[in-house]
């Protein structure tokens, strides 16, 4: 599902010009794409089949060593959706908001994001993510933080999530199990909002629940 539909039906990013702001459809729903999809439910079933494949080639390419880099975060977000759209695995080109939120414009994310492996990825290496919480609260840290950028037209939830799993299994966890009920969905969006305002411990309890989901 696109990150879009996924926060709350009727949401609409602010787009405008080029590939990113262009849809299929008059109902703005599909996004154009490479395979020519018109459909929004075969569409979301393409991301699916491409975040699960991605899945299964990081968990067996990344090692217990390998840094988690900016660099990294764009290969995993080409990987996931480069079948699909032309903009994959790069920041956006557009605006983007819905009612009562707006994300930093694109003129601001190649500093945010650069300044973001320093901040944040470089605290928390998996070696020193030694008790749940200290794991829990440095997770929740990198997902409200980089959700708070928003740095792409779309995926960005999915992909932080899946960066996070390669981080948790470098610490020794599973994978983690989110709530994907509507009521766990809703409380990943208000963790996201309360992220923007500095505020990451929301993210850090979401992270604990799907932590202990795994055991």
């Amino acid at each position: 599902m696109s990150d879009a539909a996924s926060i709350q039906q009727g949401d609409r990013y602010e787009v405008s010009g080029n590939v990113e702001a262009q849809y299929v459809d008059g109902a703005e729903e599909v996004l154009i794409n490479k395979k020519g999809i018109t459909d929004l439910r075969t569409l979301q079933i393409e991301e699916e089949k491409g975040l699960a494949r991605s899945y299964e080639q990081l968990l067996a390419e990344v090692r217990s060593d390998t840094p988690m880099t900016v660099s990294l975060l764009l290969y995993v977000h080409k990987l996931i959706f480069g079948d699909l759209y032309e903009w994959a695995g790069r920041w956006r080109t557009v605006r983007i908001s819905k009612p009562g939120v707006s994300w930093p414009p694109p003129d601001f994310l190649h500093q945010a994001m650069k300044n973001f492996e320093p901040d944040v990825f470089q605290k928390y290496s998996a070696a020193h993510l030694t008790t749940d919480d200290i794991f829990c609260n440095a997770v929740g840290h990198i997902q409200g933080e980089f959700l708070a950028i928003h740095p792409f037209r779309e995926g960005n939830a999915r992909t932080i999530k899946l960066l996070t799993n390669l981080l948790a299994v470098q610490a020794g966890h599973l994978p983690l199990r989110y709530d994907m009920t509507d009521a766990g969905k809703q409380a990943y969006i208000e963790a996201a909002k309360a992220a923007l305002l500095g505020n990451y411990e929301p993210m850090a309890v979401i992270i604990r629940a799907a932590l202990e989901a795994t055991r």
